[in-house]
Parts: C-alpha cells; sequence; structure tokens
C-alpha cells in the first residue's frame, strides 16, 4: 500500500489530516488516524494493515503522527521501497588519450558539466603568471576538448548560461569573463571587472530575470552579499562595472558566500562561512528564510527535488538534511573525519555523495541517512588521482566525476539485485508477531526483514555498526523497534521497517563487546530499561529516554569473567552467567545481586553459554532457569528463596558440541535448544515439573523431536507462534552458514528463508512437511558417547581441569579446535583462556596423516565456507 499514493493523494490526505487535526496539535492518534485516512489509503486495505502502518510511522512509540512523520516515511522509502537495488560507485581507468602536458599543474577547484554542449569543464589554479587556464573535456573518454585561456588570475567558479549560450568564469582578479561556445569556437565575448569597494567574486550561478526575461549572473563574493549582473555578456574591451550594471540581491552574510545556486522551488540560496543559509526571493531581493543548523562554516550544498530536501555540509564534518520550505533540520549524517568540501545528490537512487578534506568521498542511502559506500585512498587504481580536490555528480551518466590534476570517472553501479539475504554467518533471527515478519542479522550488520508468510524478503539495510561487527541483537518490549550491539560498544535503536537510527546508548567504558541485549519493561513502575553486557565483566543499564543520545546508565558489577548470555522474568529478576560458570541473579531495578549459583564442571567446560526463564504453571511456584554450559548438558534450577539444582539433562547431541541457542514456545510448553554441530532438540514439558527434582524433574522433559539443521552451529533458535498453521507453532533457526531456515517442532521444513518460497497455511508448499528428509542427528557411538554420558554424570561434582591432556587423544584435540573456533563469541581473550585450559596441545595434522575417532573413522579437515578458515568436523554419516 506505501507504494500507491500518488500526488492527487498526497494533497487529499493533507486535506484530510488537518481537518482531523481539531485541536490544532499537528499530531493524530491511531484511531483518528484509521478513521480519517483510511479512505485515501485504498477500499482493500484491512483494519489489520490500516494498525500496521501507523506503527511503522509511529516508530519511536509516541502514539500519535504528525504529517512530517507521515510524509518523511513515504518519502524515505524511496519509489522501490526499502529493498531497492544495491547501488555503489566503481573505479573505471580510461587508456588516457591525453599528453601529460595537457593536465593540470595544480589543484583543480571546480569540476562542472554543460549540457548544452556534453562536457566537463575543469578550472583551477594552474597557468602562468601571464594565463590561467580553463580546460573542456570528452565525457566519453576524458579526452582534452579544448583550453580556454582566461587571462592572469585564478579562475574561482565557472558556470554554464543555457538560454544565452555563454560560458562564465570568475577569477581572483574580480573579473567575470563571458565565453560564446554557440558556434564552437569559444571566443571572449565580454568581460567586466568588479570595483575595488566591492568584493571578489568565489561563486557563480544563472537565474533568469522575471521583469525582463532576461537570463543574468548572480555571484557571491568574500564580503557576504549577492549580487546580480545586468551586462557584462557583450562588454568588450573589458570595463569596470557601473552603478547601474549590478543589483544587490542581499548583503547578509558577514563572511565570504562559499555557493550560491538559483533553485526554482526555494529562490536564490546562498551559503557562507558565516554557518548560515540564507532562502531569498530574488524578484523581491529579499530573504525569506535563514539556516541556522550550522555551527560553523558552510561550504557546500545540494537540493533534492525529489525528496524536497537540501544537504549542506561544512567545518563541522556532518552533513545536515533539512527542509527548504520550513527550514527545519529533519536529518544528520555523521562519519567524516575531516571538513565536508562537496556534496552531490542523486534523486533516482536516493542517495547523498559527499567529499571532505582529508579526500575522503562517502556515499550515504538518503532514505535511513547511513554510510553505505567509503572511498579512500587505496580504492583508487591510480595514485595519481587519490587525492581529489574537486568533485561532481552526472546524473545523465550515472557516475561521479572528481579531479586533482586531471579528471577520474566512477560509474555508478548495480552490485544486488538478488533476494537471498545475508552472506556472513547470522547473530540472531527474530520473529515480529506484530508485523508478522522476521528480522535476521548477520555479523557484518546486515539486517534483513522477511515476510514469514511466503519466505520473501521486504526490506534490508547494511553495515548498522559501520566497520564494526554486530554481536547481539534484540527487538523491544512492544515489538517495534531493533536494538543492536557490536564489537566496539556501540549500542543502538533502530526503525528496523525503514532502517533509521532513532537513537544511540552511550558509555564511558573501555573494551566494551557486547555479548546479550534485553529490553524490560515494567508496567507498574511504568519503566523501560535497556540492558547489555559483554566482555567487560560488568552489566550496563540505561533508561530508555526520548534523546538522540542516551548517556546517563548504571553498572552492576560481580563477575570475575566475561559475561555470555542473559535472561529476564517478570517483574524484577535478572539472570546472567559467565565464562566462569557463574550466574548471578540481580534485582533489574534496584541493582542488588540475590544471589548466584555455580557450573561445577571441568575447567574448560563451566562457561554459562545461555540462560532461559521458565514461566511455572502454577503463579505461586518459583520460577524454573534453564542454563547451558560448555559441557553440553543442561540444568535446571529452581529459583526460591533457597536456589537448588533439580536435575542435568543432556542437551548437546555430541561430545566437544556445547547449546549456544535456546527458546520456549509463548505457553512455556516447550523447550528447543540449537548446539555448535547444527542440530535442534524439542522437548514437550510436564506440568508437574515445578514440584518435581531429581529423577522425577528430568522425566518432565519428553523429547519431541531431533535433527540435524544446519551443517555447522546454529546461531539462535525462536519459537513462532502463527496463525492459520496447523499447530501453532513454528521454529526459526539462525546458523553459521548464512541462512535462516522455518522448522515446525517436529522436524519438517517449511523452507529457507530467500532460497525457497512457500505459503504458509498450505503444507503442500513447504519443503518437507512431514520431516520425511529431515537429516537425522549425527550421535558420537560405543566409547565416545558412553565418554560423553559420564562426563554429563561427573560435571556436577568434578573440579579438575587438568585431566583433559590425560583423556584427549589426537582426535579429540582437533575436535576441540573445532569447538573453539565454531563459538560465536570466540575472541582473542577466549582462546587464551581454553589455551590455559588445557588446550596447549590441540594440533591441526595434515590430511594425509589424519587421526581416528574412537570408532576408527577418520577426521576430514576441510575450509568452512562460512568461516572461512580451516577446522576439523566429523564426516556425515
Amino acid at each position: 500500500m506505501e507504494r500507491q499514493i500518488n500526488l492527487s493523494q498526497l494533497q487529499a490526505m493533507k486535506e484530510a489530516f488537518d481537518t482531523a487535526d481539531e485541536e490544532g496539535t499537528g499530531e493524530l492518534d491511531m484511531d483518528t488516524f484509521k478513521a480519517k485516512l483510511a479512505p485515501h489509503l485504498g477500499s482493500d486495505i484491512t483494519d489489520t494493515e490500516l494498525v500496521q502502518l501507523f506503527m511503522k510511522i509511529d516508530a519511536d512509540c509516541g502514539g500519535t503522527v504528525d504529517w512530517e512523520e507521515f510524509t518523511n516515511y513515504f518519502f524515505l522509502r524511496g519509489v522501490d521501497g526499502p529493498d531497492q537495488q544495491e547501488w555503489k560507485f566503481f573505479p573505471q581507468d580510461f587508456k588516457s588519450k591525453n599528453d601529460p602536458a595537457t593536465y593540470h599543474r595544480e589543484d583543480v577547484t571546480k569540476i562542472y558539466c554543460t549540457p548544452g554542449i556534453d562536457k566537463y569543464i575543469s578550472c583551477g589554479r594552474d597557468g602562468s603568471m601571464r594565463c590561467r587556464l580553463c580546460r573542456l573535456w570528452s565525457p566519453a573518454d576524458l579526452s582534452l576538448h579544448r583550453t580556454i585561456v582566461n587571462g592572469p588570475a585564478w579562475v574561482t567558479d565557472c558556470v554554464y548560461m543555457p538560454t544565452a549560450r555563454r560560458l562564465v568564469c570568475a577569477s581572483a582578479d574580480r573579473a567575470i569573463s563571458y565565453y560564446d561556445i554557440s558556434r564552437g569556437v569559444y571566443d571572449l565575448a565580454g568581460r567586466v571587472k568588479v570595483t575595488g569597494t566591492m568584493g571578489v567574486p568565489l561563486c557563480l550561478s544563472s537565474a533568469v530575470d522575471e521583469k525582463s526575461e532576461q537570463e543574468n549572473i548572480i555571484y557571491g563574493d568574500d564580503s557576504g552579499a549577492a549580487i546580480m549582473l545586468q551586462c557584462g555578456r557583450g562588454e568588450l574591451p573589458a570595463r569596470v562595472l557601473k552603478p547601474g550594471d549590478f543589483q544587490y540581491v542581499h548583503d547578509d552574510h558577514t563572511d565570504w558566500v562559499t555557493q550560491v545556486s538559483n533553485i526554482h522551488e526555494l529562490g536564490l540560496v546562498t551559503c557562507s562561512l558565516d554557518s548560515t543559509i540564507k532562502i531569498t526571493d530574488l524578484s523581491r531581493c529579499k530573504v525569506l528564510h535563514t539556516v541556522t543548523a550550522h555551527r560553523r562554516g558552510v561550504h557546500c550544498f545540494a537540493h533534492s527535488k525529489a525528496f524536497s530536501l537540501c544537504a549542506s555540509g561544512g567545518l563541522e564534518r556532518d552533513i545536515l538534511l533539512w527542509q527548504g520550505s520550513t527550514n527545519r533540520q529533519v536529518g544528520e549524517m555523521t562519519g567524516h573525519a575531516a571538513s565536508i568540501s562537496h556534496v552531490a545528490i542523486d534523486n533516482r537512487r536516493c542517495q547523498v555523495v559527499s567529499m571532505a578534506a582529508d579526500n575522503v568521498i562517502k556515499v550515504w542511502d538518503l532514505r535511513n541517512h547511513r554510510c553505505i559506500q567509503t572511498i579512500a585512498d587505496v580504492d583508487w587504481p591510480s595514485q595519481e588521482d587519490a587525492h581529489p580536490s574537486a568533485m561532481m555528480y552526472d546524473p545523465a551518466r550515472s557516475r561521479m566525476v572528481t579531479a586533482f590534476h586531471r579528471l577520474a570517472v566512477w560509474p555508478h553501479m548495480c552490485v544486488s539485485d538478488d533476494n537471498a539475504g545475508h552472506e556472513e554467518p547470522l547473530v540472531a533471527a527474530l520473529y515480529n508477531s506484530l508485523f508478522q515478519v522476521v528480522i535476521s542479522g548477520d555479523e557484518s550488520g546486515t539486517i534483513c526483514m522477511w515476510n514469514i508468510q511466503t519466505g520473501e524478503r521486504q526490506g534490508h539495510f547494511k553495515h548498522c555498526h559501520g566497520n564494526g561487527r554486530l554481536t547481539a541483537m534484540t527487538l523491544d518490549a512492544q515489538e517495534r523497534r531493533l536494538l543492536t550491539g557490536s564489537n566496539s560498544g556501540e549500542l543502538k535503536m533502530w526503525n528496523f521497517n525503514s532502517g533509521s537510527q532513532l537513537r544511540e546508548f552511550a558509555h564511558r567504558e573501555e573494551h566494551v563487546e557486547y555479548s546479550a541485549l534485553r529490553f524490560v519493561y515494567d508496567a507498574d513502575r511504568q519503566s523501560s530499561l535497556v540492558v547489555a553486557t559483554g566482555w567487560n565483566h560488568k552489566i550496563l543499564v540505561w533508561q530508555d529516554e526520548e534523546a538522540d543520545t542516551v548517556s546517563e546508565y548504571r553498572m552492576f558489577s560481580g563477575h570475575r569473567e566475561d559475561v555470555q548470555c542473559m535472561a529476564f522474568v517478570g517483574p524484577h529478576m535478572l539472570a546472567t552467567g559467565d565464562y566462569g560458570g557463574r550466574i548471578c541473579i540481580w534485582n533489574i531495578f534496584t541493582g542488588e545481586r540475590r544471589f548466584s549459583l555455580t557450573h561445577e564442571a571441568a575447567e574448560f567446560q563451566r562457561g554459562v553459554e545461555q540462560l532461559l526463564f521458565l514461566r511455572p504453571y502454577d503463579p505461586h511456584a518459583s520460577p524454573i532457569l534453564l542454563s547451558c554450559g560448555g559441557d553440553g548438558g543442561m540444568r535446571v534450577w529452581r529459583m526460591s528463596s533457597t536456589p537448588a539444582l533439580m536435575c542435568t539433562i543432556r542437551a548437546a547431541v555430541n561430545r566437544l558440541d556445547c547449546v549456544n541457542s535456546m527458546c520456549c514456545d509463548a505457553q512455556h510448553e516447550h523447550v528447543v535448544v540449537g548446539d555448535t554441530g547444527g542440530h535442534v532438540r524439542v522437548w514437550k514439558l510436564d506440568p508437574n515439573l515445578c514440584s518435581s527434582t531429581g529423577p522425577a524433574a528430568e522425566a518432565c522433559f519428553t523429547q519431541l523431536a531431533c535433527w540435524r539443521a544446519h551443517p555447522v552451529g546454529i546461531s539462535s533458535v525462536q519459537c513462532a507462534e502463527v496463525q492459520g498453521v496447523l499447530g501453532g507453532n513454528l521454529l526459526l533457526v539462525a546458523s553459521q552458514d548464512c541462512t535462516v531456515s522455518l522448522w515446525n517442532l517436529r522436524g519438517g521444513l517449511v523452507g529457507v528463508l530467500g532460497k525457497h518460497t512457500w505459503t504458509l497455511p498450505d503444507a503442500t508448499t513447504w519443503q518437507d512437511a512431514k520431516g520425511v528428509r529431515t537429516p537425522a542427528a549425527i550421535k558420537e557411538t560405543g566409547e565416545a558417547a558412553d565418554w560423553h554420558a559420564d562426563a554429563l554424570e561427573e560435571s556436577s561434582t568434578s573440579d579438575d581441569g587438568n585431566d583433559f591432556q590425560e583423556w584427549a587423544s589426537p582426535a579429540d584435540q582437533v575436535l576441540a579446535m573445532r569447538r573453539i573456533r565454531g563459538d560465536k563469541h570466540a575472541t582473542i581473550a577466549a582462546m587464551h583462556r581454553a589455551v590455559d585450559a588445557g588446550y596447549s596441545a590441540l594440533t591441526l595434522y595434515d590430511a594425509s596423516a589424519l587421526p581416528e575417532n574412537p570408532d576408527g573413522r577418520k577426521i576430514a579437515i576441510h575450509s568452512s565456507p562460512t568461516i572461512g578458515s580451516k577446522v576439523a568436523q566429523m564426516p556425515p554419516i
């Protein structure tokens, strides 16, 4: 429905919006939105779709939407929606036909495209003391077409007058020169000089005078004035301007005017080093608006007619987006390390191109304000061009043109037109029941949205943490916003429907790599908390506030090892588990640590990998906590005033595999785990679990299914309750093999997102509804299985971390290395701890001398297509 709104509908909705706003607040709540705007959004739109549209627009959960939010949602999605093709710039290395002597000898100050004669024009500071040059180049092969000798002073700017067919150059000696190009001779047709009492012309633009219908030149000077010339095209010999030859448009700037441009939709726009941008009515020579969003000098701006936005940049290194009609700032693009010198907009592909003084070029998505490409020194095919001093965008040929001493071309090319999704290992896949979509994220920071009813991708955005790696993600309590954390310590909140960043949660800690995130909401306290933990042994808690950056936070200390997982159960109980086997139980609102639990196991197997709270069937009973450790076992704890271990259950299928993902369904009737071997195991829970202990508690877990869902480790599992599906519950499985698969709880495969398509209520469209072709779990037999069972039984009492080298055969060592490298939270510190715990004897063997497993089979060593490193794996049966 977002793609069916045309201009007439938009005007009608604006009238309906204003009429419905009876209180004059400029905002509509959901009921008013549905009642007044539904007739304008199509007759086939359902009430559910209308509610979902309102919530997509109101991404900050404020309960109301204003007209600006409404229009920005549609406009910033772009004509082709959020999943349009991905375009990037690639260098094109022309085989130059030019003699090196024809290149500029000094920095080029301006590149200009003249559609009327189809030429690129470059001008700069080079030449001799007697003549300064402008050069014209053929766009087809960048061959030199013409050289224009302008005079002894530097050329500051040039512009083409399409009606008069004149090329106009301004120079530092106060001269403005007109060249006749109508006959292809480029002869000097006129020249005027600004008087000594006026400023030096720095920038040029052309405009048609509405009174005389004559095309005139407007220039900005170093005194802060914008002046319209009413003569000069035929002034030969050159003469000095007289009082009747010009008219001041305004002189309101207090510093150099750095750019002037006549924009039909706005008027004359000028920017200055005085940090302001002024919009002037040319017919009245009156300043209408002054944009004061910048704090320091402004160098450049560009206007997007399609989006009714302007982008401007300057000394403060950030690109600001503002609406020309209201002068209101609507966005900011942050990422440059130096002042912005040039900015351009590609309306067709919704991109902003910016260049900074350090020669770094960045490409931004205009819809969500994120950087999608960075061009630095190392990306240039020739280092002669790697320090550009000028840049422009040629929309006719869809390419960027830069210049230092010569021109270089970067064509705009489509690099992605597929629907596959991820190219790096998955971090998690989350089901959003509100919009009935799956949200998946991989380590590179690519976030994809999938329609669970069909398996098709319906949106994505990339590099949510720039060059950082995505390490954790979760949804807020209302399932309307996405939280992501990175290995660089960034924690951000997103509108995942549009890919725009809502806020960032800052901290002052060092060496934070997030491993787990939770959003906690308490209705009684009317409090929303963002909780994060990771590799600094701390738990950080922020209040979810209405701010771009939330800086105030609390910190809980109590762990002595890196924290790997976290779970929460209302009203206030938070559990965190660390690498050393310690589980801390906190009151999330007071910060009090109530008590601690410990995994008793061999030292290298103590780590708490996953935590999950079960809501008891008896509302008066204590919660149940499930914890999975590095030994592959799942421990069941009763969280009463005196916590007790109820039983330990084998969860991982094979030895040296561990459970690194765990979930339960909404009714807490099923528990699902996924391990590092790619296996998924499902149990049915007995209601008597809360009152059982020992063998009776273990008997409350009845295994429904166990299968190998993926050939490599599982990253996350989540139950999805979907209407119209027999049984209701489906299972999302994200894997290190870069894919997300959808199953039922009996091992029936619906399909792989982005690879298969289906109609969810129709089981005949599934890949394997009955699980006939589902790979069975690869189980170890004989001596290996006996060892694993014995190890689990002894893990509750054994605390000896030195037994590893006694029983570790070469085969065990190879498989142990596989487990370390398959750990989704593995870091250098984790590697060192593993070595200290007894992995120092690990060895990777040549394929010609592979060790044997206890059952006599060889171990195959091959390269994983996902991880990219050589790992040892059991050959499939």
